[in-house]
């Protein structure tokens, strides 16, 4: 989803770049989002340190120019309304609710003795308040640009640089390449995590990794080229899917980590399936399943409107009510595994770590 929206954007801005198709632009993005996923994690970390400065030199200067309209005054200073302010939180929290492989996949490779201080505390600054920048950036472009921004968010934004626009595409370029790069690497780990626990291999080569990365890479591409003519659409209705169905998950995951383990793991038995954890967690699919179908009625997109949503005026609360249900049901439903002493909960103490 996230690498589909993104080969969409990255297509646009080689599209501007070198004077070819968004279609095409999209094809030659999904072509090196593929590549530098393959070359690997050293590869993709030596890159994203490059892209990034050139990223907040950009955007600071894009912040410079659209603080500094005349205009500025005019979009900002108009009426409050619930309904969009509501779906405003609910995009953000998308992102948010649904970064957690991202950070992972980040987090698996951090020393044992990395202060927990540090960890949450760049996270934060990376996931929220970086993104809160750039919501915040675009969220004034749109203002701005109007119809013009609808019809075209790329190429108004990088005309916003002046002499300067192909700076903006360059550093747009490099962004996005960043995240689809995350998308497909991350997609590839996920696929080969499924493999391997099912067929017992330890590793897994070149070959089947570049088949793998290519494989989910074609998939978004096709995502993307159906996408390209209605890019706000469908990334709105991307991330609200993700609330709907993501956030109960999430939910449930914290609950379990916070409160039912006490962030004790036995992590060996995490891979055996008659291990104390087993091969399905009754109780949490339960809480999700139940999460997600009473959260249908306050659902608001344009594919489903709940009674609720139109009773409250379109606002899109459903991610919150999947959040309390799912959530506060696991909690209840594991009542037995609560009144267990975490280290209790394990054949071998030894092996239980916090994770």
């Amino acid at each position: 989803g996230f690498y589909a929206t993104g080969l969409v954007l990255g297509g646009q801005a080689i599209a501007s770049l070198i004077h070819v198709s968004a279609q095409t632009g999209a094809i030659i993005f999904a072509l090196l989002s593929t590549a530098l996923a393959i070359f690997g994690y050293d590869y993709i970390h030596r890159y994203s340190h490059v892209a990034a400065v050139l990223s907040a030199v950009v955007f600071a200067g894009l912040f410079v120019r659209i603080l500094a309209d005349a205009k500025l005054g005019e979009v900002v200073g108009g009426s409050f309304a619930l309904a969009p302010f509501v779906l405003g939180i609910s995009l953000s929290a998308s992102w948010q609710l649904t970064f957690g492989p991202y950070i992972a996949d980040y987090s698996r490779y951090l020393p044992a003795d990395t202060p927990r201080r540090a960890t949450i505390g760049w996270t934060f600054a990376g996931s929220v308040i970086g993104a809160s920048l750039a919501m915040t950036l675009g969220a004034l472009c749109a203002a701005l640009g109007g119809k013009a921004f609808d019809a075209q968010p790329v190429g108004f934004i990088s005309g916003l640089g002046g002499p300067f626009t192909w700076l903006v595409l360059i550093a747009i370029i490099c962004g996005k390449l960043t995240g689809n790069t995350l998308s497909s690497y991350g997609g590839y780990m996920s696929v080969a995590t499924i493999l391997t626990s099912l067929t017992g291999r330890d590793t897994v080569g070149i070959r089947l990794r570049s088949f793998l990365v290519g494989l989910i890479s074609l998939v978004a591409l096709l995502v993307a080229l159906a996408a390209t003519d209605d890019f706000l659409g469908t990334f709105t209705n991307f991330l609200l899917f993700l609330l709907y169905f993501m956030t109960p998950w999430s939910a449930i995951n914290l609950v379990d980590y916070y409160l039912v383990r006490r962030e004790r793991y036995d992590v060996p038995a995490l891979f055996q399936p008659q291990g104390v954890y087993g091969r399905v967690n009754a109780r949490a699919m339960t809480a999700y399943v139940l999460g997600v179908v009473l959260s249908i009625p306050f659902m608001n997109s344009t594919l489903y409107v709940g009674p609720v949503a139109q009773w409250m005026g379109g606002a899109e609360v459903a991610w919150v009510v999947g959040i309390i249900v799912a959530g506060g049901l696991y909690y209840a439903l594991s009542g037995p595994a609560r009144s267990t002493s975490p280290l209790d909960l394990f054949a071998a103490p030894d092996s239980a770590s916090r994770i």
